[in-house]
């Protein structure tokens, strides 16, 4: 993942800080691609783009996602990145392993939003016919505890899952989290429990709770998340930060001296 983005204050548009001499090293920058399609279009831009007023915006790193695992190299990411006053809400596209990857500033902000839990039925089925500690009969009623697990997981609504759960955690897929369940609910599965299995069938369960209830274990919480870009027409432009980097002057400097490299290397 870059760093820093280059942008155009006058164009709103944005393209990666090649940092110039390190388009000729890239071997030594793990997880980033640059190729002669990135030279030629960071010749390209600060042509397009002389004697307009250039800034440097830093890439938040943490904020980033995607709709694929970060090792697929073609995706679509978006993530934040600011200037001293502003922070932006950068796309990146990467559609061809031979092309350049392209970013560009989309005018809104990330939302993400739970909209369904359900249980790892399946997973616990598995986990549960490998269990030892269970006896024969109670493997063959285990449905009765699956149906008292997903009738209290009804008992939740998505929004609400933060508030009910405890640990988090995220899957590889960003739409997609497990949550564990509070104590208060696991308390309640084991008095409903309590109607249908005797008194060392409840402990057997209770133990089972105790090894599989912390994510992503089989009885964590699967969370269904949505991904939504909320425009900015009827809010602030940009979100006002408190500390202050390199001046305008220092910045045009930096990029022109980019410019000169660039051009430089290109003529070799």
């Amino acid at each position: 993942m870059i760093n820093n983005l280059i942008r155009c204050a006058a164009c709103n548009q944005v393209i990666p800080n090649y940092e110039g001499y390190q388009l000729l090293q890239a071997q030594i920058l793990p997880e980033v691609e640059w190729s002669d399609g990135d030279l030629a279009g960071a010749k390209e831009f600060l042509h397009i783009h002389s004697g307009h007023p250039l800034e440097k915006l830093s890439v938040e790193g943490d904020s980033c996602i995607s709709e694929k695992p970060s090792y697929e190299p073609l995706r679509v990411t978006h993530f934040y990145a600011h200037n001293t006053e502003r922070k932006f809400l950068i796309r990146r596209t990467k559609i061809a392993l031979d092309q350049p990857a392209s970013y560009k500033i989309i005018p809104g902000r990330l939302e993400i939003s739970n909209v369904s839990l359900k249980i790892q039925e399946n997973d616990i089925r598995k986990q549960i016919a490998a269990e030892k500690g269970f006896s024969p009969l109670l493997k063959e009623r285990i449905e009765r505890f699956i149906q008292v697990f997903r009738e209290e997981i009804t008992r939740i609504s998505p929004e609400k899952i933060e508030e009910e759960a405890e640990d988090v955690y995220d899957g590889e897929d960003p739409t997609l989290a497990y949550r564990g369940l509070k104590n208060s609910h696991w308390a309640r599965i084991l008095n409903r429990c309590r109607l249908y299995f005797d008194q060392t069938e409840v402990k057997a369960l209770r133990k089972f709770i105790e090894e599989n209830r912390n994510p992503p274990d089989v009885l964590s919480v699967q969370i269904e998340r949505r991904i939504s870009i909320i425009s900015l027409a009827a809010e602030e432009p940009g979100v006002v930060l408190q500390d202050k980097n390199e001046t305008a002057a220092a910045i045009e400097t930096q990029f022109s001296t980019i410019s000169e490299r660039l051009g430089s290397d290109a003529d070799k």
